[in-house]
């Protein structure tokens, strides 16, 4: 933001020994960032009015002129190539030394004596592109109505003598009250604790019949003014008024426009002028229509939502609310009658407005901060007194129409100071915090000997100081940082404690990306409604989004699987086989104060289709090697069990917590309309969840050291045809309940459907190892477990293959 100090000193005194570079750093380290400071004098270094007393034809160029130009006591010769000039014309003169942009464009140059064919020059008679002021279609800038002396410094001459501060936007988002000129005095007088002068303003408003103003989105603007003014006459804007535009990076339009972004920078309140006779039975604040349209000052078209804040008539749209005014209600030099906005809108309304149709004004730039509502009156005053000043037979014909829908109630904070010096770190009096506090506006409404209620000044009451840590940073930045000893804390130092889950992740991701050779993944933790149609997800699940960036982000997640289909539709453009996964938290709406949050790892095999291999068991083995690896206990695989609405209902089993019957893990293949949803027909998916928060309990536990066995082991395999309802798991805790003393594990090596097998029927292999933790097994007492384990495998209906 551009603040100009001559600007400033007409609300207070900043003390003559204090130059600009001091004062940039003392409003740094008590309020914003200053990031430079730029002395226009500076720039204007070397450039004089001059006087042409005398024009002659140059001897070698027909487009050139040679001048003898007074620049105070000396003339000098110029040879200029501008038609426009004329003997006895006062005009800006760039002596050698000055820099100047030449034709306005490209980088500044240094002036030096030079020849210009043939020709000695002494200077350079400007035009306006070429020292940073306003162009002039003429050419050269005329400023003979100056009636400035011949030598008088042009910055002189044309007041062009101010410092300009550039304040980082950034460092001023949480205060609306410090984007108009006004505003940063008041924080100046506080600074510096000098007077401010009180803004005060002169107008009669009329008595005829009010404008009528109807204001439907209460929500969307708190307070709406409006009055109606007669007897305009536009015109170019006077100088005062252009000086501080120009100062502050404005463009210039014409008196009335420009008179609305002179109070715009002047208090921070943007406001709009419509051309009155454009205006159809009076003002209506609204929600647009979807699919209205609405062309803006810009140019260009636009068309509505309803979640566009407009400004209309009876008939049409004039203006997107807090953004820019339409082009069909626009003041021309047609114009006449003027109808004066001043309102307040609300910050995220205009927010969203501004991003949806990409116009980036300073109305948005300040509406979108919580401006003050009480400064639409005070700007709406304003600029009608600076308009009538500037429109000699203008009147206003309306009373001030006032439509507020906003809490007049002052807010009040309360403050223990004995809580702020310790959060400051320095013993602040009582009466040097009052003191402070009454300097930036607020008012004490109670004190006792080391607390405070205080009023909050409404310019400070809209998102800004809220609690008593904002008076603690208040009192703070004013005290000085500076001021404040540094005292290195008094903290016992401890080993933070270890935090398991962290690490059992980065033993997942090792064992998946460098022991599986999967690829990880990241995405967003949210989908679309579309993705739950697609899952068949349950919807009553979900957490829906209010403010969602797009349509692909309105549902937090309850399942990482629908977005790593998408991962795997984008994949397959360049790769006919792959493995993903993810590890990241769902959320589970089950309408209690929170939702339930979970840390997942889901896991895709992608396969063609012509692939011979099973993907349920290539899920299971990677599912059991993270088992392995976390050297996890206690858990039994069984059909699924739990609802899964995206899993192929015969190819889908569970891990279960043999304690509590919690589910761990789940794997299986993807459910064939889910595929289709998401064409994927194309490939096999083999798919593994695990509840990460689970596992990482069972990670948890303390492992004791298990020696090295003394006695061999014993093994044999076993070949069984089974019923395909039957699981492995069912298989497995059959045979390992015959003597879990010397059975020690049993291992599924192969599983077969097809040629030669019976439909219904699978074909299953186990290794089955046998040891004694105190002995070595006799021939007997393994042929014993083998008869017994053929025996409960044949009582599950299974055929022994091999036994005759």
């Amino acid at each position: 933001m551009k603040v100009s100090l001559n600007w400033i000193k007409q609300f207070v005194d900043i003390p003559a020994d204090l130059n600009a570079e001091e004062f940039g750093k003392l409003f740094t380290l008590r309020t914003a960032e200053v990031e430079g400071v730029h002395d226009q004098a500076e720039s204007y270094a070397n450039m004089v009015i001059g006087k042409i007393e005398k024009i002659a034809p140059h001897p070698d160029a027909d487009k050139l002129q040679v001048t003898q130009t007074k620049v105070g006591k000396d003339t000098v010769q110029i040879v200029c190539g501008a038609p426009n000039i004329k003997e006895g014309m006062l005009v800006p003169v760039a002596l050698p030394g000055s820099k100047v942009r030449w034709h306005g464009e490209g980088d500044l140059i240094e002036l030096k004596e030079t020849k210009i064919r043939g020709v000695e020059s002494f200077g350079m008679i400007c035009a306006g592109e070429e020292i940073g002021l306003p162009a002039s279609p003429e050419g050269i800038v005329d400023l003979s109505s100056s009636k400035a002396e011949p030598g008088t410094p042009l910055s002189d001459a044309l007041n062009l003598n101010d410092v300009i501060l550039d304040i980082d936007n950034k460092a001023l988002t949480h205060r609306p009250d410090l984007w108009g000129h006004y505003g940063h005095a008041r924080e100046i007088a506080a600074i510096l604790d000098t007077p401010l002068t009180p803004f005060t303003t002169d107008v009669k408003y009329g008595s005829g019949k009010d404008l009528s103003i109807e204001v439907q989105a209460k929500k969307e603007c708190p307070r709406y003014l409006g009055v109606i003014i007669e007897g305009i006459k536009v015109q170019d804007s006077p100088e005062w008024i252009q000086e501080k535009l120009r100062s502050t990076d404005h463009s210039l339009f014409n008196n009335i426009v420009d008179a609305t972004n002179y109070v715009l920078e002047e208090l921070g309140q943007p406001l709009h002028a419509f051309d009155a006779d454009k205006i159809e039975e009076g003002i209506v604040v609204r929600m647009a229509e979807n699919g209205e349209k609405l062309a803006t000052l810009d140019g260009q078209e636009h068309e509505l939502s309803q979640e566009d804040l407009v400004i209309a008539d009876h008939k049409k749209a004039v203006a997107l609310a807090g953004v820019m005014g339409g082009d069909n209600s626009k003041v021309d030099e047609k114009t006449t009658r003027i109808l004066i906005e001043a309102a307040n809108f609300d910050p995220t309304t205009v927010r969203r407005t501004s991003v949806r149709h990409t116009l980036r004004t300073d109305a948005v730039q300040r509406f979108e901060k919580s401006l003050d509502p009480v400064l639409a009156e005070q700007a709406l005053d304003r600029i009608c007194e600076i308009i009538l000043e500037l429109c000699p037979n203008a009147k206003i014909i309306t009373q001030k129409v006032d439509v507020k829908n906003f809490d007049e109630t002052p807010k009040t904070v309360k403050v223990d100071l004995n809580k702020v010096r310790s959060q400051i770190g320095a013993n602040i009096p009582a009466e040097q915090a009052e003191d402070i506090l009454l300097k930036l506006g607020f008012q004490i409404l109670k004190k006792d000997k080391d607390s405070f209620e205080l009023q909050i000044p409404t310019w400070r009451a809209t998102k800004d100081v809220e609690i008593e840590e904002d008076i603690t940073e208040e009192i703070a930045r004013m005290f000085g940082y500076e001021n404040v000893t540094p005292i290195l804390p008094k903290t016992p130092t401890k080993l933070p404690t270890e935090n398991t889950e962290r690490k059992l992740k980065h033993r997942a991701r090792e064992i998946l990306s460098k022991g599986l050779g999967m690829n990880e993944v990241y995405n967003y933790s949210f989908y679309s409604a579309k993705d739950i149609q697609k899952c068949m997800l349950p919807e009553e699940l979900h957490i829906k989004v209010e403010n969602y960036l797009s349509e692909n982000q309105t549902h937090m997640r309850v399942s990482l699987l629908p977005n790593l289909l998408h991962n795997v539709a984008l994949n397959l453009k360049n790769y006919p086989e792959f493995y993903l996964y993810e590890i990241g938290r769902t959320y589970e709406d089950l309408q209690e104060y929170f939702p339930k949050e979970e840390k997942k790892i889901c896991g895709l095999i992608v396969r063609g289709k012509k692939h011979k291999g099973d993907l349920f068991y290539e899920a299971k083995g990677a599912v059991e090697e993270l088992f392995s690896f976390f050297q996890t206990q206690g858990l039994e695989l069984r059909k699924g069990e739990t609802l899964c609405s995206y899993a192929h209902p015969n190819r889908f089993a569970g891990y279960y917590s043999k304690k509590d019957g919690t589910e761990v893990a789940r794997v299986f293949e993807l459910h064939p309309l889910v595929a289709k949803n998401y064409n994927l027909e194309g490939v096999k998916i083999g798919v593994f969840e695990v509840n990460f928060t689970e596992l990482a309990k069972l990670g948890e536990r303390t492992r004791k050291h298990k020696p090295l066995a003394k006695f061999p082991s014993s093994e044999f395999d076993v070949s069984v045809l089974m019923d395909e309802e039957v699981t492995i798991g069912e298989m497995e805790k059959q045979m390992s309940s015959v003597d879990k003393n010397i059975i020690e594990s049993i291992t599924l090596f192969d599983l077969y459907q097809g040629d030669n097998i019976p439909e219904g029927k699978k074909s299953c292999a186990f290794k089955i190892v046998l040891r004694a933790p105190d002995r070595t097994l006799k021939e007997e007492e393994v042929k014993k477990v083998q008869e017994e384990v053929f025996a409960r495998l044949h009582k599950l209906g299974g055929e022994i293959r091999g036994l005759k």
